[in-house]
């Protein structure tokens, strides 16, 4: 009964290493080659914008979430597969920062989804 008001600590973690997990896998299954690299790609990119924004701030990684939140919603709205699936794994990548050593299977899972698309952006696609 206790653990209910206690420490989520732990749910949390592994909610973020099993969503990494099923969003990837979700895109492999459910989208064209196309919009999985596309959304390879978004991640990609906004990680970098997020790193190179909130990098010095405390609060960095709750601003970075609530930006995301909203550019998720827009992504939905205008049934933009690519850019949802990217800015849900920026969302996931953040809080799984903030986790440290304990989420580092979600943002290795999102790092090699990266990796695998990283030389068609270097070549314009």
């Amino acid at each position: 009964m206790f653990g209910l008001f206690g420490d989520k600590t732990q749910r949390d973690i592994r909610q973020i290493n099993k969503a990494a997990l099923e969003i990837i896998e979700y895109a492999h299954q459910c989208f064209r080659i196309e919009t999985v690299r596309d959304s390879a790609l978004l991640t990609r990119e906004h990680l970098d914008r997020v790193h190179a924004i909130y990098k010095n701030d405390p609060l960095g990684p709750k601003r970075a979430i609530v930006e995301y939140k909203n550019l998720h919603r827009e992504a939905r709205q205008r049934h933009d597969d690519a850019a949802l699936t990217a800015f849900t794994l920026v969302m996931i990548y953040v809080r799984a920062e903030t986790h440290g050593e304990a989420c580092a299977s979600a943002r290795q899972a999102i790092d090699e989804l990266m990796a695998q698309w990283a030389h068609t952006g270097k070549e314009g696609g």
